[in-house]
């Protein structure tokens, strides 16, 4: 009788543990999800037919699916994508500019590309390219958290103005509410093809290396399998493909050319 009465505990305790081994490996998996989050940015990330794509945002998924990692893309403004992979881990921002002032605050995937800051304005307006006369005299707009914050402040800019995405940027200056406008200069050339009203006024000159950043507590041989990847669609032409995809370049250089 005691026997017999044992069984029914017995087989509860594996049920039991059966479940616990299955919500082990559930949690597990979720784990290793990477949950990859980026802004609307053309032509690094936009959103078309309901899908993300772009120069960044193609190139990453490539990563991902080369290296079988699960993944999650979504599409939010910049400060908060930034904010998320600054404080939670498995979870990486793109396309993230590197900074000396970020170095630290990520684990860089690196290199996606490349781009310099343009500093730009509504095409025939009279605002002066002497850097020198702009100081303190005109409103330069940027994204907040964005890179463009970095060079400008290093540059001398006090006065900058921060907006949740680039379009609002664009749509602040064109309709003459900002003297002028920090954005890349890929995004640049992508706007004067489409007929956007905006001239060039000056490029700060450096590239600045775009790159995939994620929290630093992200696990390491996660991190490893991504820069893998990353290699391997820059060894095999995948990358300078994309670059030429969005925006007819073959390389860098012809679209950080200030003429």
């Amino acid at each position: 009788m005691l026997t017999s009465g044992l069984k029914p505990l017995r087989n509860a305790i594996s049920s039991f543990g059966l479940i616990c081994g299955l919500f082990a490996v559930v949690e597990q998996a979720q784990a290793t999800e990477i949950h990859l989050v980026t802004e609307n940015y053309p032509p690094f990330n936009f959103m078309q037919d309901g899908e993300i794509v772009g120069l960044g945002a193609d190139q990453v998924r490539e990563i991902m699916i080369r290296e079988n990692i699960e993944y999650t893309m979504e599409m939010l403004p910049w400060s908060r994508a930034f904010w998320l992979a600054e404080n939670r881990k498995n979870h990486c921002v793109f396309t993230t500019a590197y900074t000396p002032a970020r170095a630290e605050t990520f684990a860089w995937i690196s290199p996606l590309g490349g781009a310099e800051l343009f500093l730009i304005k509504k095409a025939g307006s009279q605002i002066p390219s002497d850097l020198a006369e702009i100081f303190g005299e005109f409103s330069v707009g940027t994204q907040r958290s964005d890179y463009a914050e970095y060079v400008l402040k290093t540059q001398g800019f006090g006065s900058i103005d921060y907006f949740d995405d680039v379009e609002t940027v664009i749509r602040q200056l064109v309709q003459e509410r900002l003297h002028l406008a920090a954005i890349s200069s890929m995004t640049f050339h992508t706007l004067v093809q489409q007929g956007v009203e905006i001239e060039l006024v000056h490029g700060f000159g450096d590239i600045i290396g775009n790159a995939l950043a994620c929290n630093p507590e992200t696990d390491e041989a996660l991190l490893q399998r991504m820069q893998n990847g990353l290699d391997s669609i820059i060894t095999d032409g995948f990358q300078a493909d994309i670059l030429k995809k969005y925006t007819g370049a073959a390389s860098l250089s012809a679209l950080t050319d200030e003429n």
